[in-house]
């Protein structure tokens, strides 16, 4: 248990991470690419910080509070996917 704890720990630490570096890219380009970046990590983050602190928390019935975060930035990922093959094809594209 203590083991899965600290690895949560460090995940924790990794997205509050990916969240600040990419909130601080988005504030200093002014692109809207770094907005699903910084959702989806500032979603993973909420969610594993619900899953250690309050994992009794509940959306409706049936549905804990971490895996409705999980969800909707699985959302946000395919978001931020997709608008980084659209960056790609439109830089190779104007390289041609």
């Amino acid at each position: 248990m203590a083991l899965l704890i600290m690895i949560a720990s460090v995940l924790l630490g990794i997205f509050l991470i990916h969240l600040a570096a990419f909130a601080a890219l988005g504030m200093k380009r002014r692109q809207y690419y770094y907005l699903a970046l910084v959702v989806t990590f500032s979603l993973l983050s909420a969610s594993l910080a619900s899953e250690m602190f309050a994992p009794q928390l509940f959306v409706g019935q049936d549905l804990a509070l971490h895996q409705a975060l999980r969800m909707c930035a699985w959302l946000s990922a395919t978001v931020s996917v997709g608008w980084t093959v659209q960056r790609l094809i439109r830089r190779a594209q104007s390289s041609d």
